[in-house]
């Protein structure tokens, strides 16, 4: 009788802890039925972040045209050959900014071989998003094909926020770095300048030492010395307490 009750209530507990578990944790999928989805930060089992992705003229490298790298992974098998997926771009989700003209998607790219994740490439145009001061999103979908099924409706779509207007608040990386101590009082015009020099291409940069910081400011210094720029009809200079 005693063995009969333990097993009632293990069957109870183990039903009450299955139907605890979230749909997304649970997802099997057969060999055969591959999907793509892409991949995004779940906290607190219903409250999802981190569905866009950001782009911004400033971290672009100062190249004339980027290549926006979106990651991107199977659920299901990882194949020795490369397979072709399929895209689509929402119209109706997609606002101020124009196909062709800043940004450019090819609808059909590879998920290469041996691999199970891999990375959806958009070629942002940033001299046109900067000349026509862009500031928009490409609401970017999976399309189901003969290589894969569709898989959760969440992991289908990623927004990419661009913006061609460069630096609308400081940057993480001016206080990260003490910026302050090299360049002197913060401007948009001093971290922009300094970010193209130096090639940095996130706005979480930290140097990775003193030196090749010093070395950086330094650089920024010198430019603003060789060539007088104004802000709000002020001459900036990039120098704070340190000694160049």
């Amino acid at each position: 009788m005693m063995e009969t009750i333990k097993l009632l209530i293990f069957c109870l507990l183990l039903g009450v802890c299955i139907n605890a578990c979230s749909r997304d944790e649970i997802m099997i999928f057969k060999e055969e039925q591959n999907s793509l989805n892409f991949p995004k930060y779940q906290y607190l089992s219903t409250t999802y972040k981190y569905d866009s992705l950001q782009f911004s003229s400033v971290f672009s490298g100062g190249k004339e045209v980027a290549d926006f790298y979106i990651p991107i992974r199977v659920a299901g098998s990882v194949s020795d050959q490369d397979r072709e997926y399929k895209l689509r771009v929402n119209p109706e989700e997609t606002f101020g900014i124009k196909e062709n003209t800043h940004y450019t998607l090819e609808t059909t790219q590879l998920f290469r071989a041996g691999r199970y994740i891999d990375s959806t490439v958009v070629k942002i145009n940033v001299q046109a998003i900067k000349d026509d001061a862009v500031e928009g999103r490409i609401y970017i979908e999976l399309v189901p094909n003969e290589n894969f099924v569709r898989g959760l409706d969440f992991y289908q779509y990623m927004i990419v926020n661009v913006s061609g207007v460069g630096l609308s608040s400081q940057p993480t990386l001016w206080r990260t770095n003490s910026l302050d101590t090299y360049g002197g009082t913060y401007s948009s015009v001093k971290a922009e300048k300094f970010i193209e020099l130096n090639g940095i291409l996130e706005e979480n940069w930290k140097a990775p030492n003193k030196a090749i910081l010093y070395a950086y400011a330094k650089k920024t210094y010198e430019w603003f010395e060789n060539n007088p720029t104004y802000d709000n009809g002020e001459l900036v200079v990039f120098k704070g307490t340190i000694e160049y």
